[in-house]
């Protein structure tokens, strides 16, 4: 498996942060290259946390790839949690994380991680020289999330 991590500080509250990433129906309007994003089947567990089934299509006009990846995703607003796992379409294994966590000198911190293995060896190879920048775009494509959301709104 390849993994990829990135941690941020941002100037904004933690449940301003937490909001962004629990919403993954809206992903489609702000993350790069996603082009549909739906979410299916919610349901609230026992504990507080949040269970459905995610599908996001994935479109890189330059290369001519489309792809959906469906995911089973687990929202926990207590730890400020998302996480989302996946086994079908073109990952033979998938884990993405968001861990948000307030700062003791204001606004959150963010914990972002993304461990996976591509069914197509070659893809695996090339993508893995380009998805620590893609993980890293990921993490600029939220704060613009939220300094667009929370303009003038900070912890």
């Amino acid at each position: 498996m390849s993994k990829f991590s990135v941690a941020r500080h941002v100037p904004f509250t933690a449940d301003q942060v937490f909001a962004i990433a629990s919403d993954v129906a809206n992903y489609r309007e702000f993350l790069p290259l996603v082009r549909k994003s739906t979410v299916r089947g919610i349901e609230p567990l026992a504990d507080g946390r949040t269970n459905f089934e995610a599908e996001l299509v994935f479109t890189y006009k330059k290369l001519g790839i489309s792809e959906t990846l469906v995911s089973r995703v687990i929202v926990d607003p207590a730890a400020r949690t998302v996480n989302s796992t996946a086994s079908e379409g073109p990952v033979k294994s998938l884990n993405v994380e968001w861990r948000i966590a307030p700062a003791p000198q204001g606004g959150c911190d963010i914990h972002f991680t993304v461990d996976y293995t591509l069914k197509s060896r070659a893809l695996q190879f090339l993508l893995s020289g380009m998805f620590d920048m893609m993980v890293r775009r990921i993490m600029s494509s939220f704060e613009e999330r939220a300094r667009k959301l929370y303009s003038g709104v900070t912890a």
